[in-house]
């Protein structure tokens, strides 16, 4: 009975896993598509986010061209348009805006994943020297392998977001660590805490 409910918990933590994987596909896709609204009818908007790889600049006839990723290109004095434009926008909207360097009211969304995601890192860590200083010896209780896991997807999401690739490869992996202890706890391989 007790294996049978261990297997249980660990399909529900695959399940957990692949919806991690579709909030990151999410907020890619709900990116793009907060790009492409953004522009005005008959224009083409590039993604100012993107980082300088995945901007292409061409030449045609003595012209600047920027293309970005997706293929759209603008010439490059209305991109520096686009440019300046966000910047105002930006600075016109408030220090928020600036200090989080976001440009849209859903930035904000963002940047509360990403705080809650480190509010639930620095949670796990008191919770686990609260157990340890309780316990007179260093213990990891489970509830530290649950806050990191939540605290590894929120992260996670918020650092595909931002397009943070330092961020996104340090969370991915942790992502599987914390979920992968929490099994082995659950099959009785670590000690609880």
């Amino acid at each position: 009975m007790a294996e049978a409910t261990v297997r249980a918990h660990d399909r529900g933590l695959v399940a957990v896993l692949l919806c991690v994987l579709a909030l990151v596909a999410a907020a890619l896709v709900f990116d793009a598509r907060e790009v492409a609204a953004g522009a005005p009818t008959g224009t083409v908007e590039i993604d100012l986010k993107q980082r300088l790889q995945d901007v292409e600049l061409r030449r045609e006839n003595a012209e600047l061209i920027v293309v970005d990723a997706a293929g759209r290109s603008v010439r490059g004095d209305e991109w520096l348009e686009q440019l300046a434009s966000a910047q105002e926008t930006q600075r016109g909207a408030g220090v928020l805006y600036v200090l989080f360097n976001i440009t849209k009211p859903a930035g904000f969304l963002w940047v509360a994943i990403g705080f809650l995601g480190q509010a639930a890192f620095t949670f796990r860590m008191l919770l686990q020297w609260w157990a340890s200083e309780k316990a007179g010896r260093s213990v990891i209780p489970i509830a530290f392998w649950y806050g990191s896991l939540a605290g590894g997807v929120l992260l996670l999401v918020y650092f595909v977001w931002r397009k943070d690739v330092v961020g996104v490869i340090g969370q991915s992996t942790g992502v599987f660590v914390y979920a992968r202890n929490i099994m082995l706890v659950r099959r009785g391989a670590l000690p609880a805490g």
